[in-house]
């Protein structure tokens, strides 16, 4: 019995190394450092490249004209530019953890990976005019010239979220892969320090008074095209170095605000109201660090 017994369990001990050992092989296949499936977490940092396509400011002004007997007239204007916000280059942190399998039998892979960077990425345009063209009518009737002044336009870019399934086709030491998915990203624009001024009967006045500024924060949705190699250090720590090109959807935000200023003897009660949008596409060079499980 005693002899039985020690049959017994070294057949159980052998078939439990031969189950250990089919296993390894389908995590890992005769070769290859590259695991037939496995989750990921890592860690980086990026350079990224931001553009900011599609800026366009309109302003648009009313106004009810007062003189000492009552309403004189009424005047409308607007127009619109288009303000130039120079690409900026900054390095940022990144996240990542996604999963990747092997199609059966084969160096084909798919999976898909999530990662958030923060770009911090900010490009402005300070000093510049919307030009106003409008009319004036009632009491005295003529064109309404002018521009208002802007001291400052901003877009600053940050929280950027992808997600992106991929295949891929491995190799001995790591894997080649490329994606498509979707983005999300925190934009906030800032239009500051508005003033309307007005071309009105023969002198230019600021009509709007003292300067308004307005902001915005917005998620805003775009897609993202990825390309990347991984190394494997180990069968359980790689390197992924990838480049992401995305573009993201265009903003439209609406700023009004009311207006009431004396010249000359005449009150000018009224509203300025327009607004800003823009956006902006993000080239992405990334490189980090991960354990594979």
């Amino acid at each position: 019995m005693a002899m039985m017994s020690k049959w017994t369990i070294s057949a159980a001990v052998g078939g439990l190394l031969m189950m250990c050992g089919g296993a390894m092989a389908q995590a890992l296949p005769a070769g290859s450092s590259v695991p037939d499936r496995a989750f990921f977490v890592g860690a980086g940092g990026s350079l990224n490249s931001s553009t900011y396509p599609n800026q366009d400011v309109f302003g648009q002004g009313l106004s009810n004209i007062y003189n000492s007997a009552g309403l004189y007239a009424q005047g409308e204007a607007g127009g619109s530019t288009s303000p130039y916000l120079p690409a900026q280059t900054d390095i940022s942190p990144m996240l990542q953890f996604g999963y990747f399998q092997r199609f059966a039998g084969s160096n084909w892979l798919w999976g898909a990976k999530f990662s958030y960077n923060y770009l911090g990425a900010s490009s402005t345009q300070d000093n510049f005019l919307i030009p106003q063209a409008g009319r004036y009518v009632g009491g005295v009737t003529g064109d309404l010239l002018g521009n208002v002044y802007a001291h400052q336009s901003v877009l600053k870019v940050d929280n950027q979220i992808d997600l992106v399934p991929f295949l891929g086709y491995a190799f001995d030491k790591g894997y080649v892969y490329g994606g498509a998915g979707p983005s999300l990203a925190r934009m906030k624009s800032e239009l500051n320090g508005l003033i309307g001024f007005a071309d009105l009967f023969g002198q230019t006045s600021d009509i709007t008074g003292a300067p308004d500024s307005f902001s915005s924060t917005n998620w805003v949705w775009g897609a993202t095209l990825l390309a990347g190699a991984t190394y494997f250090i180990t069968p359980d720590w790689f390197i992924d170095l990838n480049y992401s090109y995305t573009m993201y959807g265009t903003k439209e935000n609406h700023f009004a605000a009311p207006f009431s200023t004396v010249h000359n003897g005449l009150t000018f009660n009224g509203v300025a109201f327009g607004y800003y949008s823009g956006t902006s596409d993000v080239q992405t060079l990334s490189l980090t660090l991960n354990r594979a499980f």
